[in-house]
């Protein structure tokens, strides 16, 4: 009796261990040499942010992009994500996000000290005339379009010290582009007309909508943005160790998230927590209109050193920066399978690349991809 209690205590131990939560160092040297990388052309007719063929991609009436004219001109719009009243989750139920389904990319950037976040989402295959709620801009938004060279949509921004984002795109020579639309401007800019308030009844602030197709066509012909070609594979990834459940702590409740893999549609599906520390109930991310949760092929936590000039100013530093390097830690996670990698980027105008544990350029799968520039003093975990 005494044997066959110690061997289900051992069984017990076993599986506990096999399921047990895989705490990542963000800031631990994991010995990865950065390889040389190149920029990279897409394969004709290839999506270069998503990896999908263009001719297959389905264009909503009134939307533009790649898969529409040809024409790479990426938008980056800044989404809100407020908690909301009836799940105490941010971005979710009554204050989903609209548009982004269409996205090649969202990123997840510090908002607030309390660990409040606002997205950023990369329109290329397909601009869709409507996107919300469009709210403010921060130092980390600013350097991220840099990268991308691309149109920017933001509704009010930060204009404190070292979190001036007028002064920053002044002295980056940004302002003389035609690629900036503030949506807190007179009548008299063309773009204005294109911003709306009331969407859908949403109560203020969170009730701002861009139609970001119509705006990007006013970005001059003569401005070529930045390539950005990411690789892509059809191989499905093996390597690296099992990873169906990631957790991303920003030591804030309701802004936690949890992406589940589906080994059905290959993908990852985002939820968030709500206010509770205990008997924490998850609620799915979905897009507002279609209901529909978002498919994201690529989960990247890329561990990005952040200050805080003030509580609510953070200074994201995705590129060399107030002492910081541009570049660290990454951990990407796709096909339920997790790679502990590395992140760089050279310059104000390069592209960040990220590495397998080789040092050699990912090969992403194709779809969507989210990336989420966490700072070094929050968590990350998976199972």
């Amino acid at each position: 009796m005494k044997r066959l209690w110690i061997l289900c205590v051992v069984c017990m131990l076993i599986a506990n261990f096999a399921f047990a939560e895989t705490h990542i160092d963000p800031v631990g040297d994991r010995g990865i040499i950065p390889q040389a990388a190149e920029a990279h052309v897409s394969e004709e007719g290839i999506s270069p942010t998503t990896g999908l063929t263009l001719s297959e991609i389905n264009i909503p009436e009134g939307a533009t992009g790649l898969a529409a004219t040809g024409r790479y001109m990426p938008m980056m719009v800044q989404i809100s994500n407020p908690v909301s009243p009836k799940t105490k989750a941010a971005g979710t139920s009554n204050r989903a996000p609209w548009g982004v389904q269409y996205a090649d990319l969202i990123y997840e950037l510090p908002l607030h000290k309390n660990g409040e976040t606002r997205l950023s989402a990369i329109f290329s295959d397909v601009i869709p005339t409507e996107a919300g709620p469009i709210r403010s801009a921060r130092m980390g938004h600013v350097w991220l379009r840099e990268e991308w060279d691309c149109g920017f949509m933001y509704y009010g921004q930060s204009t404190y010290k070292e979190g001036n984002v007028p002064a920053a795109f002044a002295s980056l020579g940004t302002e003389g582009k035609g690629v900036l639309f503030s949506g807190i401007v007179s009548s008299i800019h063309p773009w204005k007309q294109y911003y709306s308030r009331g969407y859908k009844r949403k109560a203020e602030p969170e009730d701002v909508n861009g139609n970001v197709a119509e705006i990007s066509k006013l970005i001059p012909e003569t401005h070529i943005a930045t390539n950005h070609t990411f690789l892509f594979t059809d191989e499905i990834y093996s390597g690296g160790d099992e990873a169906n459940v990631i957790m991303v702590d920003w030591h804030r409740p309701s802004y936690n998230s949890m992406f589940e893999f589906d080994a059905e549609t290959g993908a990852y599906k985002r939820s968030v927590a709500d206010d509770k520390r205990n008997n924490t109930k998850y609620y799915p991310w979905i897009e507002f209109n279609t209901q529909e949760p978002l498919l994201l092929s690529n989960v990247i936590v890329q561990w990005t050193p952040t200050e805080f000039i003030r509580v609510d100013i953070p200074v994201t530093c995705n590129v060399e920066a107030m002492g910081h390097p541009g570049e660290g830690n990454a951990d990407i996670f796709m096909c339920g399978r997790h790679i502990s990698g590395y992140w760089k980027r050279e310059g104000m105008n390069t592209r960040t690349v990220f590495y397998d544990e080789n040092g050699q350029e990912i090969s992403l799968q194709r779809g969507k991809t989210m990336i989420i520039q966490l700072p070094l003093d929050r968590e990350c975990y998976y199972e």
